[in-house]
């Protein structure tokens, strides 16, 4: 099978490397954004999947848009292709391009369609609590996640999950599902199914103000939160004038911290329920409206990833703190 990947992230880049291992497939030619300049020095950084495709000795085209791109179209209809396989590439593919490969267009998508359609699934997911979700892979049109769908596979999601345990799962299953998919399309042993839009939901935007804590939520919603904003953007609070990143965390439903402290107060307490790390006989709680959000490490603004005891240890008044009254 030859296939063209239009793919850009690092868990794609992961698949790319599994699928590099089949016999059975050739990879003449990976399209991935165009790469980014980062920090303050403006440099161009190469997207994951670029990286991989040149270690590989695959060529990799980054083209600034395809639409009306005839240049590129014209080279992906030279290459022959039976398939292209989209996975979070970030634009959408025009009807031209979408109809060059013999067996049309495959896209790998995080969710049980139609449920979670668009971008963040696997964060929708972990903010409305779910226990599972499934990969879903399908034939592609215009309309985003909208097309029929020919497998799925479903990974269930543990309450310590954030989205990267979670992408590593669907990395594990990924390969293996798309290759069986392909060879079930160009055998016609795959029977697709329509999806049926009155079933539809949709992921909601992810804005800037949805990463900021607000300690008036429950614990369990907030370390959802963190759960699904791992390991980007990561959630924060400010700290003195000073965005203050939660790295890690947990949460605990106990409400009796509550009746002896406001809700904001920093705390630090012996905690009896120890899952978390049993050989630690104190943590660093903050009260939120419902149950305790405990903090395992921070990052302050421009400074690096440390425990909340290291953190503590030069910063004596995070003790007692309320993120209300200061």
């Amino acid at each position: 099978m030859k296939i063209a990947f239009f793919w850009t992230p690092a868990f794609s880049a992961k698949i790319l490397e599994d699928l590099l291992k089949y016999d059975n497939i050739d990879i003449p030619l990976v399209v991935s954004q165009p790469d980014k300049p980062v920090w303050r020095k403006k440099e161009l950084l190469p997207t994951p999947v670029k990286n991989v495709s040149n270690l590989s000795n695959i060529e990799c085209r980054q083209p600034e848009k395809i639409k009306w791109n005839d240049e590129f179209k014209d080279y992906l209809k030279s290459l022959d292709l039976d398939f292209i396989v989209v996975v979070a590439y970030w634009k959408i593919i025009p009807k031209d391009i979408l109809e060059i490969p013999k067996h049309w267009c495959i896209n790998i998508h995080w969710s049980i369609l139609p449920k979670y359609r668009w971008a963040s699934p696997i964060q929708e997911s972990i903010l409305n609590w779910d226990n599972e979700t499934w990969l879903t892979i399908m034939f592609m049109n215009e309309n985003m996640d909208e097309w029929d769908i020919l497998s799925t596979q479903k990974v269930d999601i543990d309450i310590r999950d954030t989205q990267t345990e979670i992408f590593d799962k669907f990395n594990e299953i990924a390969p293996r599902l798309l290759v069986s998919t392909l060879e079930g399309v160009i055998s016609w042993d795959i029977k697709w199914t329509r999806q049926d839009d009155n079933l539809s939901s949709y992921c909601t935007l992810i804005k800037k103000w949805d990463w900021e804590i607000n300690f008036n939520n429950s614990a369990f919603n907030i370390y959802n939160k963190f759960r699904a904003y791992t390991p980007w953007p990561w959630i924060y609070t400010y700290y003195k004038w000073k965005k203050l990143s939660i790295e890690s965390c947990f949460f605990d439903r106990d409400n009796l911290v509550s009746e002896w402290f406001d809700v904001w107060d920093v705390v630090e307490l012996e905690y009896e329920h120890n899952e978390i790390l049993p050989w630690q006989k104190k943590y660093i709680w903050i009260v939120c409206m419902e149950g305790i959000l405990i903090i395992l490490d921070v990052k302050l603004e421009w400074k690096k990833k440390v425990s909340i005891f290291d953190f503590i240890n030069g910063q004596k008044e995070f003790l007692d703190y309320n993120f209300i009254t200061n």
